[in-house]
């Protein structure tokens, strides 16, 4: 299905100063993010219960562009296509590997507290595609992040990217800032409000109507 493209995100969390934070596992609710480029402005949310993940984009008339659910036990993506009423199962996979040293990783002890957390800023560079990313991480027990990323890794490079940082388990952004080389911003991720919900398990799931496309290879 040509219409369906992985999210162009990196997905980045908001923890409040006010609210504890708890293990993804325990995480019930929707976060809400705006994706800026130097092209358009795009709205995002993420849906989490449990095992399982909804992710949806919208454009900056409110147009949706994409929407997946992730069943993270399983390993299953499924994009789904609201105007055909359509859905197929995304090919998904580790991280691959860079040959020829074009990508560099440097943890450093730069601080930056966002929304009352303290985060230290991870930089990844990579050389053939001329683009620096700065990730603003907070050490917190979120496995669902570092799972997501691990498979949707082969078919985003921006999650491939962050894949390949070693120790990243339990670590996520709170901010996202990509650039190239010669300091000029390509794309700033972050994050405008967390709400914690109970959410209903329809939410996951395929609506009723919607014809499964298969995979030719």
């Amino acid at each position: 299905m040509r219409n369906f493209y992985i999210l162009p995100i990196l997905i980045v969390l908001f923890i409040s100063k006010s609210v504890a934070a708890p293990k993804i596992d325990k995480f019930e609710g929707t976060i809400n993010l705006v994706k800026q480029t130097v092209f358009d402005t795009s709205y995002i949310s993420v849906s989490v219960k449990g095992d399982m993940i909804r992710l949806e984009q919208w454009d900056k008339h409110k147009r949706n562009i994409s929407t997946y659910l992730i069943d993270v036990n399983k390993e299953v993506v499924l994009a789904l296509s609201p105007q055909k009423k359509m859905f197929t199962q995304v090919r998904v996979g580790n991280a691959h590997s860079v040959s020829g040293g074009s990508i560099e990783v440097l943890k450093t002890e730069n601080t930056m507290e966002i929304n009352g957390v303290i985060c230290y800023q991870w930089r990844v560079k990579d050389r053939v595609r001329n683009t620096e990313v700065a990730y603003w991480v907070a050490n917190k027990n979120y496995a669902f992040f570092e799972k997501m990323v691990r498979l949707l890794a082969r078919t985003e490079e921006s999650f491939n990217l962050f894949a390949l940082i070693p120790n990243n388990s339990g670590f996520f952004p709170l901010l996202t800032v990509e650039r190239t080389h010669l300091r000029k911003e390509k794309l700033r991720v972050a994050v405008m409000n967390i709400k914690p919900a109970k959410l209903n398990d329809n939410l996951f799931r395929v609506p009723y109507g919607y014809e499964e496309v298969k995979r030719t290879s």
